[in-house]
């Protein structure tokens, strides 16, 4: 019964730190090593939402912080595009309904504690236009 309904409902994965060991790569690696290295777990444990947390290495904060989460942005728009069979980087609930219609793997930006933006939340609309959607 349980894995029954593993497979009938919507599995969101809401922390994930895959755009952490995706940006560790070359940024030429990010499309090949996400659907070579990460893509099949996400289809093993039947994940159909998968959050993509930006979060800042202390390696990186305070100088790099919003230069590291820039990275980590653009590195989600390019294994999306590299991988526009199996993913899709959705904005809003209509693109996640959407992907998963389509079969694809809803991804969704969200920021975790932003490191980057500090105390400069006039900030936020900038990286909503960049796709992200989510903050903790």
């Amino acid at each position: 019964m349980s894995v029954e309904l593993h497979h009938r409902a919507v599995v969101a994965d809401t922390h994930n730190d895959l755009l952490m060991a995706v940006t560790a790569r070359p940024p030429r690696q990010w499309a090949s090593f996400f659907r070579e290295r990460w893509l099949p777990q996400l289809h093993e444990g039947g994940v159909n939402v998968q959050a993509l947390p930006v979060f800042i290495d202390d390696q990186y904060r305070p100088e790099g912080a919003l230069r590291q989460t820039l990275r980590m942005i653009e590195c989600a728009h390019t294994l999306a595009e590299g991988n526009p069979d199996a993913v899709r980087l959705c904005l809003d609930g209509a693109q996640i309904d959407q992907a998963l219609g389509e079969g694809r793997i809803a991804l969704v930006l969200a920021l975790e504690s932003a490191p980057g933006l500090d105390a400069s939340v006039e900030l936020l609309p900038t990286l909503h236009r960049l796709g992200v959607r989510v903050a903790s």
